[in-house]
């Protein structure tokens, strides 16, 4: 119940400072794109918190390895004994240099 309170102050917080950039500046493009900003917050808003079955817990009962990377999408591959190594003869060099 906390997220979503914090959701909709974080939210309200959003909108009265678009709110008053806009009532300042005035310019129908920078309207236009505040209006989009704000649109596109919402809409992430939604889908993370109040959507059915959006449940954030589950990610703090997976080890940190079995999430996603940010670019693939995939878990990252097991490191390797032979990975290892190569990295501290890499160090090694660098140290020696």
């Amino acid at each position: 119940m906390l997220d979503k309170v914090l959701v909709l102050v974080a939210m309200v917080a959003l909108v009265a400072f678009l709110g008053v950039v806009i009532g300042f500046v005035a310019e129908p493009d920078l309207i236009v794109v505040t209006t989009l900003i704000i649109a596109l917050a919402m809409h992430d808003f939604w889908i993370s918190v109040f959507k059915k079955g959006a449940d954030t817990s589950k990610t703090e009962e997976m080890p940190l390895e079995a999430l996603p990377t940010g670019v693939s999408g995939k878990p990252l591959p097991a490191r390797t004994e032979s990975d290892q190594s190569s990295e501290d003869q890499k160090k090694t060099t660098r140290k020696n240099s």
